[in-house]
């Protein structure tokens, strides 16, 4: 991502709506009032333009693959478009109400930090053309502004959370290492199934016996001493990757799971068969302790995160917010095209 997202913004979304003071206003250039002071759309441009980057990125890579549209796509009956909008309303506001904290405690940025801001802008118009900036409607100057606020919003909640009293200890002895063993693995594949229009179909009986002799040779080949680069150099029709997970995900098949839980560190597996084909599994480390200290790590940002949540809801209700609906719902992320000044 261009802008550095600190994970106490996945909240945002979930307290916004009922922790501000609601109304629409008539159209106009405000999108948002905060105790009068307005926040026009150009406040809002670099967060669209990020929104809007992110989005086309998943609508170009598995739009077609799983024959939907990003933006259409409803969780829970809202579209992904008013979920990004909202949450980019949420998240102008959020940083603007904490930079002013910021400010009402002495904090701001050095010199240092804010020559750092320059220097990702700069990266991330170096990537756009002038075509792209006059239909984003960005500047240098609305960016680095963008990033400035968002810094000393993130200078804040350092600020705040440090105070924060959090047991670890106490987190981490309630949970489970063996929960959260982690297999590390890697596997060369020969599928059995093809993807045609979002379906997923068995190969034909000529096609299934090639895929059997491929993995077949690739069997002898490993016994016979030759590591995975080496068959794939030699045989075609057959895939490589890494692949970890814990007893719990859902990710790999259960097949893949039994096979692998067996193994010792530096073991290949016997050719092991799923409903999408045949693997011969390599495991790197049966225990890896990875899944379990993030597991502890995000316990901790959430229970960080809930903190300042309680933290930020008491910062509302000291600010007058007002938001302009009718100017807001009419803009269409996947169209957008700035208004005017």
């Amino acid at each position: 991502m261009a802008r550095k997202r600190i994970a106490h913004i996945i909240f945002l979304i979930i307290i916004f709506v009922p922790a501000l003071i609601l109304s629409s206003c008539k159209r106009n250039e405000a999108v948002v009032e905060i105790d009068k002071d307005r926040l026009t759309i150009k406040d809002f441009l670099f967060d669209i333009y990020i929104t809007r980057q992110e989005g086309n990125t998943l609508n170009d890579t598995y739009g077609d693959i799983l024959g939907i549209d990003y933006w259409e796509y409803e969780v829970d009956g809202v579209s992904m478009e008013q979920i990004s909008k909202n949450m980019i309303l949420a998240r102008v506001v959020y940083y603007e109400i904490l930079s002013r904290q910021a400010k009402k405690e002495g904090l701001s940025l050095s010199a240092a930090e804010m020559a750092a801001s320059e220097k990702r802008v700069d990266g991330i118009l170096s990537s756009m053309s002038d075509e792209e900036l006059a239909d984003t409607g960005l500047t240098r100057d609305l960016i680095i502004k963008a990033y400035n606020k968002a810094a000393l919003a993130d200078k804040y909640y350092a600020a705040v959370t440090s105070s924060f009293k959090i047991d670890e200890k106490a987190i981490r002895n309630a949970m489970n290492p063996d929960e959260y063993r982690e297999y590390v693995t890697e596997c060369i594949y020969v599928p059995t199934v093809r993807y045609v229009d979002g379906q997923i179909l068995s190969l034909k009986e000529d096609e299934l016996d090639e895929a059997f002799e491929r993995i077949m040779l690739a069997k002898q080949l490993i016994k016979d001493g030759y590591d995975f680069n080496a068959v794939l150099d030699r045989i075609d029709g057959i895939s490589y990757y890494k692949r970890s997970f814990i007893l719990s995900d859902i990710t790999a098949e259960s097949e893949y799971k039994e096979a692998a839980r067996s193994l010792n560190n530096g073991d290949y597996s016997d050719i092991t068969i799923t409903k999408f084909g045949y693997y011969i599994i390599h495991m790197l480390d049966n225990n890896s302790p990875s899944r379990y200290e993030e597991a502890v790590n995000t316990a901790v940002m959430n229970k960080r995160t809930s903190l300042f949540k309680a933290h930020y809801e008491m910062l509302l209700k000291d600010y007058d917010i007002t938001i302009n609906y009718d100017y807001w719902d009419s803009i269409d992320l996947d169209s957008f095209i700035p208004y005017g000044d």
